[in-house]
């Protein structure tokens, strides 16, 4: 290993190596406050790649590829986006057509990636030959990998490629996938946006350790008038896919078995450094097993889309709730990488609001959000080493323990409104969601064969 690779190696272990006294299962936790990063803070982001695996970057941070900062507009489109994404899940889980806000109308079909979402976490993946890299949005709520692209199908390519496009009939080793006459697919999302098109096949890389011959994936053409899904150019999807679904052959999962197992770990970053994706074996040694784990649970009553979990109970500073053990069996709770903010069951977040609100009461109040989905909200401007309360999730057989940035949500940069970062599901039948703002900094680690979500320490003398 150089001197520069190392480095670049060590900026990755310390984000998520503190992480080594954060996880225990069945054991006391010493709860608290934790000192909130301070307003006038400019510590320098850590940028530097994986030299294996896939780089997570935040698509509003300084590590993304566009810069783009979150500002209140930002952050409000953000949870707006968040709240579409968690209705269609749920309708898709229910059955359920509506999935607008107040006033709009209703979807036609599903593909399993109900909505995009914010699409807050993003990879840069490989396509074709020669390779052309795009940036896809992370998601364990869906299986199938799609990248905006034009197919040239009824007119002739452009002189002048668009760098964020994909063009099959430029790539040597593109060829049509095996799934007439149902290859072509087009999906109209509640946003406005579309997805549309046609599965292909082609070789895909993923890091630079694999290259993926003859991976199917779906060819989306962006829609002329609503255009397209912001920074991100597709979706890597890390979800499950039942033998139910008529693409579930195309997982990335399913397709990639062979060589990965059906395991894969990533650590998500916060909005100023960058995380990892790994899989197979890589993702064995750079996340390894420390001993604890909770079960990924079969809920064929509600959806195998998704990874579901048992989620117990909450602890908020010295505040334990727990979570009704009716919800388990129905609808239950999911890992979900692709929505933003969690969602708890009504009681649930009443008793931890009320506690946040009872132990930032010395704050001055700020304005809820402008959806209404965060509402214990406190204007923190000038307060410097302000604690925040300690937040551990229980889950059957593991107790996690919150990163600080996971427990409040920054409406803007000069932290006038910074609010608790849990939502109340819209309906009590709703899906509980563990987001992905509460996952930041966490090393998780999938192992579908084992039915399992393990969790350990980042090693040090492994990291490459």
């Amino acid at each position: 290993m150089t001197g520069s690779s190392a480095l670049m190696a060590i900026g990755h272990i310390l984000m998520c190596y503190t992480l080594f006294f954060s996880f225990h299962a069945n054991k006391a936790f010493g709860y608290g406050a934790t000192v909130v990063e301070s307003n006038k803070s400019h510590a320098p982001p850590s940028c530097s790649g994986t030299t294996t695996g896939l780089r997570v970057v935040h698509k509003y941070g300084p590590c993304s590829p566009s810069g783009l900062k979150k500002t209140s507009a930002v952050a409000s489109q953000i949870l707006v986006q968040d709240k579409l994404r968690v209705r269609a899940m749920n309708s898709r889980l229910h059955n359920r057509r509506t999935i607008g806000l107040e006033g709009e109308g209703t979807t036609d079909t599903y593909l399993q990636n109900d909505l995009p979402g914010a699409g807050n976490f993003l990879v840069s993946v490989g396509f074709g030959t020669p390779l052309q890299s795009f940036n896809l949005a992370l998601d364990t709520g869906s299986y199938v990998t799609w990248v905006q692209c034009e197919p040239c199908t009824e007119s002739p390519c452009p002189q002048q490629q668009n760098a964020s496009l994909y063009y099959p009939s430029f790539s040597s080793t593109y060829s049509n996938a095996p799934c007439s006459p149902w290859c072509n697919y087009t999906q109209t999302y509640m946003d406005e946006s579309k997805s549309g098109g046609v599965f292909v096949l082609d070789t895909v890389s993923i890091g630079q350790d694999y290259q993926i011959p003859e991976f199917i994936f779906l060819c989306a053409v962006p829609d002329k008038e609503t255009g397209d899904f912001g920074e991100a150019d597709g979706i890597l999807g890390l979800g499950l896919a039942s033998s139910r679904d008529e693409f579930a052959t195309y997982s990335l999962a399913t397709q990639t078995a062979n060589l990965f197992g059906r395991v894969f770990c990533h650590c998500l970053p916060s909005s100023s450094n960058s995380g990892y994706v790994y899989f197979g074996e890589k993702a064995r040694e750079q996340c390894p097993f420390s001993g604890t784990y909770t079960r990924l649970l079969r809920n064929p009553a509600s959806g195998a889309n998704y990874y579901f979990v048992n989620l117990i109970a909450i602890t908020l500073g010295q505040k334990k709730v727990e979570v009704p053990s009716g919800i388990l069996s129905s609808p239950g709770t999911i890992i979900d990488s692709g929505t933003v903010i969690t969602h708890l069951p009504s009681s649930v977040y009443s008793e931890l609001s009320q506690e946040f609100d009872r132990l930032m009461s010395e704050f001055p109040l700020a304005n809820p959000s402008d959806d209404g989905v965060l509402k214990a909200c406190y204007n923190l401007v000038d307060q410097d080493n302000l604690a925040i309360p300690e937040m551990v999730l229980h889950f059957e057989n593991l107790d996690v323990n919150l990163d600080q940035t996971a427990v409040t949500w920054k409406g803007n940069d000069d932290m006038s409104q910074v609010c608790f970062a849990f939502a109340a599901k819209e309906n009590e039948g709703d899906v509980t969601i563990i987001g992905n703002h509460q996952q930041q900094k966490l090393n998780m680690l999938f192992n579908i064969p084992d039915q399992r979500l393990e969790v350990g320490p980042v090693m040090m003398n492994k990291r490459q």
